[in-house]
């Protein structure tokens, strides 16, 4: 059987036919398969497959997991073997991996043979690039609840498509108009509830995880016909943050861990010194799990920087929350989540210039941070400065 790794589709393709593997199963695979029939050490796969530090049960859960996707494409798991208080290798041959190299070539025949290759190397290349695509984004749905008596339908119906056309601007996810029947639940819901009391109208909204029914974020607004937007633009953004910090994850994120994290955001945005404690305990656990480590780690950043601008904690705190988000951002650019969290470390330094310049990256994604920096642009003020409003 001929295996190879195609690193463009991050799949094993076997004899011609591709197969997706999940990311970090295929970093793995592509380690084992580069030392290949030499053992490679736990902390060789620490580093390659996580660049953190993991326990054992959880390189062996990937293992398993890699041995599983193996098996339902054809190839024996026990290809990759243990080796006892060491790590892991594959028997599969190294060859396998790295396509053989051609001889070289002389004259006019092989001129004329090396165009050839370069123009099937071409064509091959574009069809890997077709195929991938963008990846698929998760799709959000936008429901309202009968409205409470005495409220207009068609304020509530209004609300409504005020939030999908306000969300739909977001790059990074699909927004529809109603769950479809057939094709299955969308990945999120954001639930509307508008109710009423005298003159006065009460909007409910929370942004709902739907294989876990968590509720990642919920928010109740005082709005009135006439004036919605502010409130609509709020949640928004907040749903826009959980969208955005998922991102890093690759989508390998699992439902505890979507709840575990939801629950620290909370704590972060009530902001008292108790809550942001609360907050930094869960975040320091989820930074050690693989699956949540990016994520956790963005959000610790941005705890530590309020605990510094907000409640007087050490500025070394805050210098420490940049550090560790240049490195974040350094691997993943493209972020938002991430250049937000280093831009509120920068802000808590009182390096207003640098953190104007981030969060502009950051609007790319996050198209609601105009207030934020608008703000920062006026005479600086740390306690707006730091609203999570």
């Amino acid at each position: 059987m001929k295996v190879e790794l195609c690193k463009v589709r991050r799949a094993i393709v076997v004899e011609g036919e591709a197969h997706r593997l999940p990311d970090l199963s295929f970093r793995l695979f592509d380690l084992l398969l580069e030392q290949s029939p030499d053992p490679v050490s736990f902390s060789q796969i620490e580093e390659a497959v996580w660049n953190a530090q993991v326990t054992r049960e959880t390189i062996k859960q990937r293992v398993t997991l890699l041995r599983e996707s193996l098996e339902q494409i054809g190839i024996d798991g026990t290809v990759i073997e243990a080796v006892r208080n060491h790590g892991y290798r594959t028997i599969l041959p190294k060859s396998a991996a790295e396509p053989a190299r051609a001889s070289p070539l002389r004259g006019r025949a092989g001129w004329a043979a090396g165009i050839v290759l370069l123009i099937a190397a071409a064509l091959m290349l574009a069809w890997q690039i077709a195929d991938v695509g963008k990846p698929a984004k998760p799709v959000l749905a936008v429901l309202a609840a009968a409205p409470a008596a005495g409220v207009d339908p068609g304020e509530s119906e209004t609300l409504r498509r005020d939030m999908v056309r306000t969300i739909s601007k977001f790059e990074g996810v699909r927004v529809i108009d109603r769950v479809p029947t057939q094709s299955g639940e969308p990945d999120y819901l954001v639930r509307l509830s508008l109710g009423s009391s005298g003159q006065d109208r009460k909007l409910a909204a929370e942004l709902v995880d739907s294989a876990t029914g968590a509720v990642l974020f919920a928010e109740e607004y005082a709005v009135s016909p006439a004036d919605s937007g502010r409130a609509v633009m709020h949640f928004a953004n907040n749903v826009h943050g959980h969208l955005s910090a998922f991102a890093a994850t690759g989508g390998e994120i699992s439902d505890e861990g979507r709840t575990r994290y939801a629950e620290a955001y909370r704590l972060w945005r009530l902001g008292d010194k108790q809550s942001l404690f609360g907050a930094r305990r869960s975040l320091d656990a989820l930074a050690m799990e693989p699956e949540t480590a990016v994520i956790a780690r963005s959000l610790l950043a941005r705890v530590n920087a309020d605990m510094v601008m907000r409640h007087g904690e050490p500025a070394a705190l805050a210098r420490q929350a940049e550090q560790d988000l240049r490195a974040l951002v350094g691997r993943q650019p493209g972020v938002g989540d991430l250049r937000y969290s280093l831009a509120r470390a920068l802000l808590a330094q009182g390096k207003r210039e640098e953190a104007i310049a981030e969060l502009r990256i950051a609007q790319r994604t996050m198209p609601f941070l105009d207030r934020e920096i608008m703000a920062i642009e006026g005479e600086f003020n740390p306690r707006s400065a730091t609203s999570n409003e």
